[in-house]
């Protein structure tokens, strides 16, 4: 296996970078996770631009060679290096170099096409008590320093549990360890708004699109547990996921009728 640092390929056990590098040091940058599928970076331009607008909101500036073009260009070369064009894991990662330039580094592991396919086996999620996201302007960015989302997950591990739901400063529900969050109750569909903290998940968009296309009602505001309770489906987004239906919290269960329908608007959409 390979990775790719700032366009040059070494072996995955090569030692890149040093102690001084900012993003391990402070966190100072950001990521995107991305799928490729037979031979295609999916959701490219949603990806893209999101990544570019947190860039500026971070005062990172883009270095010489740091494009659109050449990082797709990357992504699919290592890929090919590392066998899995047909179906990969993405990771790109940002950091701010010592000329406040965008230093990065690529990532792309081998990813069971069967995770595109809808699947009944509800998951189970709890609540992650110690902390709050905040609800800043940094809040929606995907940065490396991810500590709640870590945390939450590891909480997760431990209750038995597949996904631990993170709160904001308010008290109300932002997303999940690894994914936007989704509830329905009749035909209207809840999800915390960007200005609740939650990260602003490129599939998300998608979702919210495809949930308008299909005339469903869309709320995006505080979204509380007491409505996670009440609610009739729920289900949690990811751009590797795609959808995945929550069967349980605590003492409520839920089914996953129009959680299908919108799963293939969305597959539909992405694979076409």
């Amino acid at each position: 296996m390979k990775v790719c640092l700032n366009g040059e390929f070494y072996p995955a056990e090569a030692p890149l970078l040093t102690v001084q590098n900012r993003s391990f040091k402070w966190g100072d940058g950001l990521f995107e996770t991305m799928k490729v599928f037979d031979g295609k970076l999916l959701l490219e331009s949603l990806h893209f631009e999101r990544l570019f607008i947190s860039l500026k909101l971070l005062q990172i500036e883009a270095s010489e060679h740091f494009t659109q073009t050449t990082l797709v260009q990357n992504i699919l070369a290592l890929c090919a290096e590392n066998n899995c064009i047909d179906s990969a894991r993405a990771r790109l990662a940002v950091y701010r170099d010592e000329k406040n330039k965008s230093g990065y580094s690529i990532e792309a592991v081998p990813l069971d096409s069967k995770i595109n396919q809808w699947t009944g086996e509800g998951q189970s999620v709890c609540l992650y008590p110690y902390a709050r996201k905040s609800m800043d302007a940094f809040a929606n960015v995907k940065s490396a320093s991810y500590l709640p989302y870590v945390l939450a997950q590891k909480f997760a591990a431990e209750k038995g549990v597949d996904d631990a739901l993170v709160l904001n400063a308010a008290n109300f529900l932002c997303d999940s360890s690894r994914a936007n969050i989704f509830l329905i109750k009749n035909d209207t569909v809840y999800t915390p708004a960007l200005h609740q903290g939650c990260v602003n998940g490129v599939m998300r968009r998608v979702v919210m699109e495809e949930i308008k296309k299909l005339g469903y009602r869309l709320h995006h505001d505080e979204v509380s547990e007491e409505d996670l309770l009440r609610a009739g489906e729920v289900f949690l987004t990811n751009a590797i996921q795609i959808i995945r239906w929550v069967n349980r919290y605590k003492q409520a269960t839920y089914s996953c009728e129009k959680t299908r329908k919108i799963f293939d608007a969305v597959a539909a959409r992405i694979f076409s």
